[in-house]
């Protein structure tokens, strides 16, 4: 049987994330920032256990970093 590979691209902070995934045979996380913050970076295991959801959320910490803190969100109200 041919090995299956899944692709999937998410966006995150001007940021993409390629995520893919080659089922028990491991993953990658690639992150592409915008064209003038670097250049591509792969996110490696921090130890054997590491799930895909922990890496995820490990590479948005690293954008979080990069970018700085979140703007708040816009007030919701009425004008008068």
């Amino acid at each position: 049987m041919p090995e299956l590979l899944v692709v999937q691209t998410r966006e995150y902070r001007l940021h993409r994330m390629e995520v893919f995934d080659r089922g028990k045979a491991g993953f990658t996380v690639l992150i592409h920032p915008p064209a003038n913050r670097g250049q591509t970076r792969e996110m490696v295991r921090e130890h054997p256990g590491e799930t895909l959801g922990e890496m995820l959320n490990r590479a948005k910490a690293e954008i979080d970093a990069v970018m700085g803190p979140k703007r708040p969100p816009p007030a919701r109200g009425y004008r008068s």
